[in-house]
This record gives structure tokens, C-alpha cells and sequence, in this order.
């Protein structure tokens, strides 16, 4: 029996679930896209870095939302770029979006949509009130990695 070597182009196209990874431009945020990057380069796995923002109060009027708007789309924009560029640099495919509502449930909903095999969130190390980190690791039905910030 002779081993074939089967070029790229003659397989069947296979997708390859990603890693979903929150970012928000934090230090949490930075230990997210670190651990993200090397857990992507361990599984041999694209990351879909996502940005979720809350939607801006539209009871101020139309130019208050449209500056707000504007202004939470440029930094949604300059944290997937900075996340992307950090993925680039370590020779890891990546993508981002940007998304609209509840960072936890939207975190989840992308994670269910694109089958993630893991979910990366930072940490900002609340001990008590509402956690993002803890949110998602309840709703996300699959592992979540929690990265905290390094001491020092």
C-alpha cells in the first residue's frame, strides 16, 4: 500500500470551528487576546474576535445617539483592529466583528452561531455584582476560558 500526499486544493473544503474571543479594549481585554492567540496556535484554530456594545440612549435626541454611535463604532473598530493586529503578528487567522446589545447573551448567541470550540472572555477580577466572564460561562454551552490579567 503507497501513501498518497493529497494536495490542499484537492480535499474537500472542511471548516474548522473557531475560537470566539471577547474584547472591549480593557487590560482584561488584552489577556483575552493573548490567551486567545496562543489557545488558537495550540488547536490549530481561526478566532473570531467580537466587540459587543450596548446601543447608545436615543432619549437625548437624534444628534446626541449619532455622535454617540459614531463614537462607539470608532472604538469597537480600534479594538478588533488591535486584537487582529496582535493575531497577525502571532501567524494566527483571525476575524472580528462588531455586535449590538447584551455583551453576554450576544457573546453566547456568536459562540452557538459559528460553533465555536471555545469561548476566551477577560477577567477584571469582581468578586462580587454583575460579571460578563461569569455570564458567559453560564450561557455559552461550551468551555469558556476566563484569562486574567498577569500580576506586576
Amino acid at each position: 500500500m503507497t501513501a498518497v500526499a493529497t494536495k490542499a486544493r484537492d480535499r474537500p473544503e472542511t471548516r474548522v470551528a473557531p475560537i470566539v474571543a471577547a474584547v472591549d479594549g480593557s487590560p482584561a481585554s488584552a489577556a483575552a487576546v493573548e490567551s486567545a492567540v496562543s489557545l488558537a496556535g495550540e488547536l490549530d484554530a481561526p478566532i473570531v474576535f467580537v466587540h459587543v456594545r450596548r446601543g447608545p440612549n436615543e432619549f437625548l435626541g437624534a444628534p446626541f445617539y449619532q455622535r454617540r454611535l459614531t463614537s462607539a463604532m470608532a472604538r469597537g473598530r480600534r479594538v478588533l483592529r488591535e486584537a487582529l493586529d496582535s493575531a497577525a503578528a502571532a501567524g494566527e487567522n483571525a476575524e472580528g466583528e462588531i455586535l449590538e446589545g447584551s455583551p453576554p447573551r450576544r457573546i453566547a448567541e456568536l459562540a452557538r452561531r459559528r460553533d465555536a470550540r471555545a469561548v476566551v472572555v477577560g477577567s477584571r477580577g469582581r468578586k462580587l455584582g454583575r460579571s460578563v466572564a461569569r455570564a458567559v460561562a453560564r450561557a455559552a454551552g461550551r468551555p469558556v476560558v476566563v484569562a486574567r490579567r498577569r500580576a506586576g
